[in-house]
């Protein structure tokens, strides 16, 4: 199983194994830590800092992840994507610079998004040894931001795309991520056959499949790309998931993706 499910000292936590034997570690989040259901890592869903900064601290501390260096960028559901040449210390610097993707070749830092609905997608050049790390929602993905990551690894870094692993994470799936009509005509438009589904008045679109039409059309073979069947909306035992809980703030809360290399 690519997505794995383990626990470390009580937190629970999705691990993508297939890319460990590379020597790329690669996480995704849940919700579960000690038994309790309310390991979130959001600020903006917090009862206070104190709290979500200790969060943070369990996680790095049972990840073996420096928090002096570290990388993430303030997420704005764009097609941006960030060459990342330095990390910075997770608790002492408030991130400005704006992307949904992070690009690194620096053994020693670690990738960081933020999700609550939205696709992580993991990408690692066995040759180069180049790591990418996305948030994919549906902004982002109507602006084909995987596929523009992989221009970016192929025109700045010679990337060959097959030497690809890509990894599209948890995330809303396609039967609870209803749209307006006026999002889903713009799916329809750019991706066309079965990403796009209506029943009556409502309207649904397949992220997940997107993601990996894109790649797809990039030349990525279906051998290697791994896709995560996990929904942060049906799942609630496991996830947070802002469609499901947005009437609801008080249970909002975010998981996080991670992704290093570590030789």
């Amino acid at each position: 199983m690519a997505f794995e499910k383990i626990c470390i000292n009580g937190l629970e936590i999705i691990r993508i194994s297939e890319l460990k034997p590379y020597g790329v570690e690669a996480f995704f989040t849940t919700r579960r830590y000690l038994g309790s259901d309310d390991f979130n890592l959001s600020y903006k869903w917090a009862r206070s800092k104190e709290e979500i900064d200790n969060n943070f601290l369990v996680l790095f501390k049972n990840l073996g992840v420096d928090h002096r260096n570290i990388y993430y960028a303030k997420q704005v559901h764009k097609n941006d994507i960030i060459v990342v040449e330095k990390g910075f210390d997770f608790f002492a610097y408030n991130q400005e610079i704006e992307a949904d993707g992070l690009i690194t070749l620096k053994s020693d830092i670690t990738l960081m998004t933020f999700h609550a609905d939205c696709i992580p997608v993991y990408i690692f050049d066995q040759e180069k040894r180049i790591i990418s790390l996305l948030h994919s929602g549906w902004r982002g993905t109507l602006q084909h931001i995987t596929k523009k990551a992989l221009e970016v690894l192929n025109f700045k870094f010679g990337c060959n795309i097959s030497n690809l692993i890509v990894a599209i994470g948890p995330g809303i799936c396609k039967n609870h991520f209803e749209v307006g009509k006026d999002v889903y005509d713009a799916f329809l438009k750019e991706f066309s056959g079965d990403i796009c589904m209506s029943n009556k008045e409502r309207f649904y679109v397949d992220l997940k499949k997107s993601i990996e039409r894109d790649l797809l059309e990039s030349g990525v073979k279906k051998e290697q790309i791994i896709i995560s069947e996990m929904c942060t909306y049906e799942n609630e035992d496991l996830f947070f998931s802002y469609r499901r809980d947005f009437r609801t703030p008080e249970k909002l809360g975010s998981m996080v993706a991670i992704m290093r290399m570590v030789r």
